[in-house]
């Protein structure tokens, strides 16, 4: 277990979202990147992780808490180091 809370959970073997349940094979993560939303004047900066999963776009991960971001996107990391192949994000 690399990373747990009510929103995501990342493991050795997967990534899921709690919201709605949807269960990302890490074997099938591909090109991870990071994407932010807004300028952060008096508003909130959104960051999100995407990536290619199944020939599709999809969102990993997405909020507007700093150390959160940072905490989920370390794991991903660790994950998918582990899994043998390394993709910066």
């Amino acid at each position: 277990m690399f990373f747990r809370s009510s929103d995501i959970m990342i493991t050795s073997t997967c990534v899921v979202r709690h919201a709605d349940n949807v269960r990302f094979d890490l074997t099938e993560i591909e090109a991870p990147y990071i994407v932010r939303h807004g300028r952060g004047a008096g508003f909130r900066v959104g960051r999100e992780i995407r990536a290619r999963y199944r020939s599709a776009d999809v969102r990993l991960f997405y909020t507007t808490n700093a150390p959160t971001f940072s905490a989920v996107r370390r794991a991903l990391i660790r994950a998918l180091e582990q899994r043998g192949n390394p993709l910066p994000i």
